[in-house]
């Protein structure tokens, strides 16, 4: 059987059962129905959402597939040459994905332009419409979104980045001693330093003007500005959260705690919905006003539709 008769995509508009850990503990929020896709293996990067918010991007093995999230249906897919290891959104229906030492731009449903990295891309962000590449050896490698051309480059002082994250004309690093270091583009000069306790576990954006992040001391996520890197608030989970995604305004922030669960939590602190059905460590993206998300573990991609 080929590759693609082995895709199986089910979208069934069921309702979405959780497991809720009692009576009071009812699932409440959000109020969704709930799709399926599988793949031919695993995905093992967290999927995003296109530009203009229609598509859902899921990378499998060497292959990119174009999910348009309405009608639940693979209205395309665009091999890469290799496993894909990283994925970035751009403007528009712009793309880009990095494998082994190769960064590729990609329009719509095609490769437009590539470039070979000075070493393996372990991680991709996008400044305004402009990759940024953590490379094997520590690195940052800054490139023109347009023809990919290297428009800047840095070494960071202290070694040990294991996040980063993009924002218009800002790059957020987050180190395993805890630091947190932003960076103005393309001259990556430093804009703010902030010391944390513990090592920061991820970062994520929450629209373009608020970063998510979290250490392994705390069971929070916090929000601040990448501009200065000041906690302006923290959302208090059962325990250290090893993702989280939220919407731009921040009314929410969805975390997923590998023993209790992907949960929601609200600006007023209640956990407003929780479910262990996902397993324990799945990826969560979320759409900025919260209409759709995308839960993948293993090869399954489940999509949640308001």
């Amino acid at each position: 059987m080929s590759a693609d008769a082995k895709l199986i995509l089910l979208f069934s508009l069921l309702p979405l059962t959780a497991c809720t850990l009692g009576a009071e503990d009812a699932v409440t929020f959000p109020t969704y129905n709930e799709g399926e896709a599988s793949f031919p293996s695993s995905v093992s990067v967290p999927p995003v959402f296109s530009g203009d918010g229609n598509y859902g991007l899921v990378a499998s093995g060497d292959t990119l597939y174009h999910m348009e999230l309405r009608h639940a249906r693979i209205h395309g897919k665009t091999a890469a040459g290799g496993e894909i290891t990283a994925l970035a959104v751009g403007t528009g229906l712009q793309t880009f994905a990095v494998y082994a030492d190769q960064l590729l731009r990609i329009d719509g449903f095609a490769v437009t332009a590539s470039c070979e990295l000075t070493g393996l891309g372990v991680a991709m962000t996008v400044c305004g419409n402009n990759p940024v590449v953590l490379l094997e050896d520590g690195s940052l490698a800054l490139y023109n979104g347009a023809d990919l051309t290297l428009s800047g480059s840095h070494t960071p002082e202290i070694p040990g980045i294991t996040c980063i994250q993009g924002f218009p004309g800002i790059v957020s690093t987050g180190y395993a001693d805890g630091t947190m270091i932003s960076l103005s583009l393309p001259s990556f000069s430093e804009i703010a330093v902030e010391k944390l306790n513990g090592s920061l576990i991820f970062m994520a954006d929450a629209g373009q003007e608020n970063l998510i992040f979290s250490t392994d001391a705390w069971n929070e996520v916090a929000v601040c500005s990448p501009a200065d890197l000041v906690i302006q608030v923290m959302f208090t989970f059962p325990e250290t959260p090893a993702s989280a995604a939220s919407d731009s305004e921040v009314s929410c922030v969805y975390a997923v705690c590998p023993s209790a669960g992907i949960q929601v939590c609200l600006a007023n602190g209640e956990i407003a919905w929780r479910t262990n059905e996902f397993g324990g460590n799945p990826f969560i993206v979320l759409s900025d006003d919260c209409e759709q998300a995308l839960v993948t573990t293993g090869n399954s991609v489940t999509l949640l539709l308001k």
